[in-house]
């Protein structure tokens, strides 16, 4: 069963967005694997998040469709946790204000990632007006480092609601 599904707050038109406090945030982010959403195929929950610090580390337990030939999480699948824990550092910091679409990402593979559980940390190191730069690291269960990754997102702002009149 499918719902729809809202569209992103910095695309609606809906105006500025209240900044979200640490519970606020904590609510929303463990309701996520209730969603029809790339998280919950990676097996999403909240760890832990620092607001001022802007970091947020998340446990994953991968579906094993996403695994590769080999057994183990396919690299696209470990981007996409990684991808998904950066841009929630720089979404926390920002109190869910914005949307962060990612321009650029580097990934590099350093071990393997079994299907099962894992950890991944994603840090803003730096947030601009208009652009973020972010870092990540990805975890084994067993404490390994399987994969870092550095990225640049956009930093979009809901755009202001529009009148009928100025649609004109």
């Amino acid at each position: 069963m499918s719902t729809k599904r809202p569209t992103a707050p910095d695309l609606s038109g809906s105006g500025p967005l209240p900044r979200l406090d640490a519970n606020q945030i904590r609510k929303r982010l463990s309701d996520i694997e209730n969603l029809e959403h790339a998280a919950s195929l990676l097996g999403f929950t909240l760890h832990e998040f620092s607001i001022e610090d802007a970091w947020v580390e998340a446990n994953f337990n991968p579906d094993p469709q996403c695994s590769n030939l080999r057994g183990g999480v396919q690299g696209g699948m470990i981007c996409a946790m990684l991808d998904e824990v950066m841009s929630l550092a720089v979404v926390i910091a920002e109190g869910f204000t914005v949307g962060v679409p990612t321009l650029e990402i580097k990934i590099s593979f350093l071990a393997p990632l079994p299907v099962g559980p894992c950890r991944a940390r994603g840090e803003a190191v730096r947030i601009g007006r208009n652009i973020a730069f972010m870092e990540g690291t990805m975890w084994t269960d067993d404490g390994v480092i399987a994969a870092r990754a550095t990225a640049t997102c956009q930093v979009r702002h809901p755009r202001a609601k529009t009148t009928s009149a100025a649609a004109k």
